[in-house]
């Protein structure tokens, strides 16, 4: 066997083994974040959340800047086919929507049960157009190829359900200051 054929043939291997360690590494983030957020929910209600001593709002125990260095760029919005968004399935969170560096939608993914991220994030880019009845969704259908993605990743139950909306919320107001954004709820 030749070297080029040697390395075609791992290259295929690491390609077609990707999406499982992928799929790998974020079930072990997720479960990572959710027992974060489990030890930080019992301490503050035992502390009474006395370790924020600047009294800046916590959203699951962290700060807004905390959650903002949380960021995963996945790649652009028209690229993110079934098979890439597998390992989010069952995640919750926000999705940020960027182009030429600047944010233009913060979106949140709650259907832990129902595809998670996958499922927001096709909506925008399927052929039907029951994910695009707002101006911001057909916004983001106008611009998928030029709209790169990251998720920020809270967790995978009901329990972080509410944290994401609160996060959702915060995340629109600090970034609507210095960007002209598509979404402007503040729910």
């Amino acid at each position: 066997m030749s070297l080029k054929n040697f390395l075609g043939d791992l290259a295929k291997k690491a390609i077609e083994q990707a999406p499982n360690l992928i799929a790998k590494a974020t079930s072990a983030a997720t479960e990572e974040a959710s027992k974060r957020q489990a030890k930080l929910d019992r301490h503050s209600s035992v502390k009474g959340n006395s370790s924020n001593m600047s009294n800046e709002p916590r959203f699951g125990g962290c700060t807004l800047d905390e959650w903002d260095r949380r960021w995963i760029t996945i790649g652009k919005l028209e690229e993110l086919t079934v098979e890439k968004l597998q390992p989010y399935n069952k995640s919750i969170g926000l999705y940020k929507a960027m182009e030429n560096g600047k944010v233009k939608y913060i979106g949140r993914a709650i259907e832990y049960n129902n595809g998670g991220f996958r499922k927001r994030l096709r909506d925008y880019v399927r052929p039907s157009n029951s994910g695009r009845t707002h101006q911001s969704g057909q916004s983001m259908n106008a611009n998928a190829k030029n709209l790169v993605i990251s998720v920020l990743i809270v967790g995978n139950s009901a329990a972080q359900v509410e944290t994401v909306k609160q996060l959702e919320t915060a995340m629109i107001q600090h970034y609507e200051r210095v960007s002209e954004m598509w979404n402007v709820q503040k729910n």
